[in-house]
């Protein structure tokens, strides 16, 4: 009768052994939260890369195409009516009647005017502070009217910033 008690009692025991303990299922809980939490960092951070890449991406394509705009309308210049550090109004020789305004506003927009009050944003949610138009070989002489523009924009937007610069000759300024 001993001996039955004792193969019970080790038969009990090796049952029992086939699960997990609560100590041994919080471990291993533990250990794959540690892994999980490092998998996500790890995530987060290529993430955030890629974002910040397509941010610099979609500022650039914004830059690009404005400054495109404004070199190719300015290099037609035909008259200069204003000239400032913050705005380049002009006609020019495709219509003679049609005024044309870039300006850098004290709110940090870049803005085209075309005509008589159509305002047309030429690129939105980009802040252009520190922006600014410069002129050279200006002089009181009508015969030597203003030879180049220079228009050097800083685009920002979502903490990534970048400068872009056109150097443009009017036809105003270019030798007859």
């Amino acid at each position: 009768m001993e001996i039955k008690k004792i193969k019970k009692h080790f038969s009990d025991k090796s049952n029992r052994s086939n699960g997990f303990t609560l100590i041994e299922l919080i471990v291993a809980m533990v250990i794959v939260g540690v892994i999980a939490s490092l998998l996500v960092l790890y995530m987060m951070g290529s993430t955030e890369a890629f974002n910040r890449v397509q941010s610099r991406k979609s500022l650039i394509i914004d830059a690009t195409s404005s400054l495109r705009k404004f070199t190719r309308e300015a290099g037609l210049t035909y008259k200069i009516i204003t000239a400032s550090s913050a705005s380049f109004q002009f006609t020019t020789t495709l219509d003679t009647n049609l005024i044309i305004d870039y300006e850098i506003n004290n709110d940090g927009t870049f803005t085209r005017k075309l005509g008589a009050g159509n305002k047309e944003l030429v690129s939105g949610g980009i802040d252009f502070n520190n922006s600014y138009f410069n002129y050279y070989d200006v002089h009181d002489n009508v015969a030597t009217p203003i030879r180049r523009i220079r228009l050097s924009l800083l685009f920002s937007r979502n903490s990534e910033s970048t400068r872009f610069t056109a150097d443009i000759s009017p036809e105003t300024g270019r030798e007859q």
